[in-house]
């Protein structure tokens, strides 16, 4: 075949290939139910009833997410349990933009890092900030997530969680990635209503790594 032939074909072929991709990507990412590891909801209940063990509550806490970050930032890896009947919902949620780009590799406690923190999170009160509805966080680990609201990190939303956005990525090349905060558990704006209603009031974050991810500055 001639070769300005096969250029003009591959020209043409390339733009349908792109399409067949991006919806086949979004098929799986629409597909997608969920999933947390088993080693992360164990550490995480394991926190938090020895929290609840050093702590008197005036009520048994509602409910407990579970934040996943082994799992790759476009996957829902986000689960929150409720406390009383057991039942899991999950969601996408952001990590820090010094945390890494696809996955989450490096954590932190310091202020100004831009990091995520690990551990164990107490849900405060509900407020509306720059980014509307959101939660307030504290910190329950010192090492780990002390520096919480000195570092003003809480659960909101933004456009960056999104699976339009993780398509951009893709066609741009930045793979299949939502985008990053400055450390604080971000969402979709489509989930915020539904995520503070189960959280607020007496609810509980656990964010874990892999050991080999659990890296602390």
């Amino acid at each position: 075949m001639n070769p300005d032939k096969r250029a003009a074909r591959m020209a043409g072929v390339l733009p349908l290939l792109l399409f067949l991709l991006l919806n086949l990507g979004m098929i799986a990412l629409l597909l997608d139910s969920g999933y947390v590891s088993a080693e992360a909801t164990k550490e995480a209940f394991a926190a938090m009833r020895e929290y609840l063990r050093r702590n008197h509550a005036s009520a048994p806490p509602r409910a407990l997410a579970v934040i996943d970050y082994s799992r790759p930032s476009f996957m829902k890896r986000m689960a929150i349990i409720d406390l009383k009947t057991g039942r899991q919902s999950f969601y996408r949620v952001a990590h820090g933009k010094n945390s890494g780009e696809l996955f989450a590799r490096r954590f932190s406690n310091t202020p100004e890092s831009n990091m995520s923190s690990l551990g164990l999170f107490r849900v405060g009160a509900r407020y509306s900030g720059d980014h509307g509805l959101a939660l307030r966080l504290d910190g329950l680990d010192s090492l780990r997530n002390g520096n919480a609201a000195k570092r003003d990190i809480v659960l909101h939303k933004a456009g960056y969680v999104s699976i339009p956005f993780i398509l951009l990525n893709v066609v741009t090349g930045y793979g299949p990635m939502i985008g990053r905060s400055n450390g604080c558990f971000v969402i979709s704006g489509g989930d915020i209503v539904e995520v503070v209603k189960k959280l607020a009031g007496g609810g509980f974050i656990y964010a874990w790594a892999t050991p080999d991810d659990n890296f602390r500055k």
